[in-house]
């Protein structure tokens, strides 16, 4: 199984700056992308973002990173993300060199929240880098 990351799940995004302890067991990660719209949703514990797919002419190229999953715990990733993100199988480009390799990712599957925002870079770490604000801490 192969995840595709490309918000608070990457590495070093976590608590005080290492890995989710849910985690454990997944595989190192490399640079990839996707097409999307990604937008970043406040809340009181910080900023996540949320991947939607959209129609190629909306779409922008979504950053992020792909890992082998096979020897983590699901449904504890599930289950941090909670009922506003479906897992599903995206294309993904960047993994093996080819392209549309084909991982999961989690998707918002939500209406956004006031507040929401379009990151045009589809970048989050590049969003929070520019905009110093603080990342999702759980909770």
């Amino acid at each position: 199984m192969k995840l595709f990351f490309y918000g608070v799940l990457q590495e070093g995004f976590g608590p005080d700056g290492g890995d989710w302890p849910f985690l454990t067991g997944l595989g190192l990660g490399a640079p990839a992308t996707t097409l999307g719209a990604l937008y970043v949703i406040p809340t009181p514990s910080g900023w996540h973002p949320a991947l939607i797919l959209t129609q190629a002419r909306y779409s922008t190229i979504v950053h992020g990173t792909i890992h082998e999953a096979s020897a983590v715990d699901i449904a504890a990733v599930d289950a941090f993300e909670r009922a506003d993100y479906t897992r599903k199988a995206v294309p993904v480009d960047g993994w093996d060199g080819y392209s549309d390799t084909q991982a999961d990712a989690y998707l918002w599957t939500a209406d956004l929240p006031q507040g929401a925002e379009l990151i045009a870079s589809g970048n989050f770490a590049e969003w929070l880098k520019e905009t110093g604000r603080s990342i999702y801490s759980g909770g």
